[in-house]
């Protein structure tokens, strides 16, 4: 029988202060060994930031689910069917890229000199840090990303 625990569910309105929900995400992941917690933060506000950045006028949901031994981050946002298919195609080709590229991708974007469209190292970052790769979803204008972490 599958355990489901719910440890954060948030809803972030645009143009909030993320220095209180890092501190929210840090207390209600204390169970999880350092190394867990820092991952599943640093993709928390790597989500975040994408939003803030390319998706300014809308909030976001977030939330941090146990199940079956794994640690579930999940964001929501309201999103526009051109961005979400434009989100999800990028998303894509980062799962379709072994570890060891994605890490040499990572590299040569941050010394890009072209940062006008953004690296998409948020996500290539996520993409690392999870245990798997990104799932999307979309309907009825709100596009899903979900990350799994093993323990």
């Amino acid at each position: 029988m599958s355990h489901t625990k719910t440890i954060l569910s948030l809803h972030i309105s645009a143009g909030s202060d993320y220095e209180n929900i890092v501190e929210t995400l840090e207390s209600k992941l204390q169970e999880n060994d350092k190394p867990m917690r820092k991952r599943i933060i640093s993709c928390a506000i790597e989500l975040l930031q994408n939003n803030s950045i390319h998706n300014h006028g809308n909030g976001i949901d977030i939330s941090v689910i146990e199940s079956d031994g794994c640690i579930k981050l999940k964001t929501a946002r309201k999103l526009d069917k051109i961005s979400a298919n434009y989100l999800n195609n990028k998303i894509q080709e980062i799962n379709n890229i072994d570890s060891y590229n994605l890490k040499e991708l990572f590299k040569k974007n941050l010394s890009s000199e072209n940062l006008e469209q953004g690296t998409g190292n948020g996500l290539i970052l996520c993409r690392l840090k999870s245990d798997s790769d990104i799932e999307t979803k979309f309907s009825d204008e709100t596009f899903e990303i979900n990350l799994t972490f093993n323990r």
